[in-house]
């Protein structure tokens, strides 16, 4: 009796539960025209024995309707020598060139490949000679004055095409390909760096606009002015006196009329029943005060002077006629800002002239006498600057007139 062999079992494969029977279907090549092309070129294509051949329509004429034929510039004989000559264009060799770009639809690269001619030409003398075709003829077929959106669009187009700047982009633009990673990494931490400046910039002008608007005045919110009636007025009024009452200290007094200081202020009879001529103890020693000081229109002359001229100069005192600026001013700014000129160089030359002359930076006591002398100092170094000017002037025509001669 044979015993069973140990090891692995071949494995059974089960039908398909899934699988279709079906005969094999025939396939037939028929030729199918191209609409897209003008040199009737037929495709051979294979199709189904069984499915009409109308029923499907070939995968070229799906896309036929992408087939856009492009717009070439036509002209006559007449037209190209009126208008359309150039001294390094050929009739013949513009002819080929619109021929050309016919062909191959505009592509510029493929027709700088096929343009064959007796001198070689670059795409950019090419463009320009196109496009100078075409902007001519827009120009004679649509005046300036009758184009509309579209055509104004396409004549600036073409007008503005520069080969020279076309030129350089394209070098410029193989240039970048060409770096090296360390020049790529160079830039790029110069751009950032460049970013961060000018972010640091905006924050600092950001900055200063707000500082300038604290120091500035505020604005008032309405251009009207709130008291501009009389009825305001008086309302402003009684409420300025109902807030000086509650004080401890009255300043505002009562005019004794109710229908201005209102209904809660009474008029007191003692006060309405003095003479219009009485004036109070007090008011009598204001006015005597008053009038013994002298107003501002009294003449320097009627003022008492005691001094003789020896005391005003021992004493100092000034009486001048200068009109003074308004606001706080202090005799020391006439020392300093003469010193000071529009431009930086002039004032370090000013400055350099003043130190050669031993005159300090900082000058203590700025007494009417020390403030004349420095004017006048001043005039000698204005005119010292402006002759130095002038020899400087005259030393550079001498120069230029030597050179000429030798």
């Amino acid at each position: 009796m044979a015993s069973k062999v140990e090891g692995p079992q071949p494995r059974r494969w089960k039908k398909s539960q899934f699988r279709v029977h079906s005969r094999p279907t025939h396939w037939s090549a028929e030729d199918t025209p191209i609409p897209a092309r003008r040199d009737q070129l037929q495709a051979r294509r294979w199709r189904r024995a069984i499915q009409p051949p109308n029923d499907v329509a070939p995968p070229s004429a799906k896309f036929a309707k992408y087939n856009i034929e492009p717009v070439v510039p036509t002209y006559d004989a007449d037209v190209y020598e009126q208008h359309l000559t150039h001294a390094d264009w050929t009739r013949g060799d513009t002819d080929h060139l619109v021929a050309t770009y016919r062909e191959c639809n505009g592509k510029w690269p493929v027709i700088v490949d096929h343009y064959e001619s007796e001198r070689r030409r670059s795409m950019e003398e090419l463009k320009a000679r196109f496009y100078s075709l075409s902007k001519t003829l827009l120009d004679l077929g649509t005046p300036i004055s009758s184009m509309g959106g579209p055509e104004w669009g396409l004549h600036e187009t073409l007008r503005d095409f520069e080969p020279t700047r076309e030129a350089s982009r394209k070098r410029l633009a193989e240039g970048h390909m060409q770096r090296r990673q360390e020049e790529v990494d160079e830039e790029t931490v110069l751009l950032s760096e460049l970013q961060r400046i000018m972010l640091h910039q905006a924050t600092l002008d950001n900055e200063r606009e707000d500082l300038r608007r604290r120091l500035d005045h505020p604005q008032a919110n309405s251009n009207s002015y709130p008291y501009s009636t009389s009825q305001s007025l008086t309302q402003l009024w009684q409420q300025l006196l109902a807030a000086d009452r509650v004080k401890k200290s009255q300043r505002l007094r009562p005019t004794g009329n109710p229908s201005y200081d209102g209904p809660g202020f009474a008029v007191d009879n003692s006060t309405s029943a003095r003479p219009a001529n009485a004036v109070a103890p007090d008011a009598n020693n204001r006015r005597t005060i008053r009038e013994s000081l002298p107003s501002a229109t009294t003449p320097q002359s009627a003022l008492p002077v005691d001094l003789s001229k020896a005391e005003l100069s021992r004493y100092g005192v000034v009486i001048g006629q200068d009109k003074l600026p308004s606001g706080v001013t202090f005799a020391s700014d006439r020392l300093s800002k003469p010193r000071i000129a529009k431009s930086t160089l002039q004032t370090d030359k000013i400055a350099a002239i003043l130190t050669h002359a031993g005159v300090p930076d900082l000058i203590p006591l700025p007494t009417p006498a020390v403030v004349e002398s420095f004017d006048a100092l001043m005039g000698t170094v204005h005119t010292l600057l402006d002759l130095r000017k002038l020899a400087e002037k005259e030393e550079q025509e001498l120069r230029v007139r030597q050179a000429e001669t030798s």
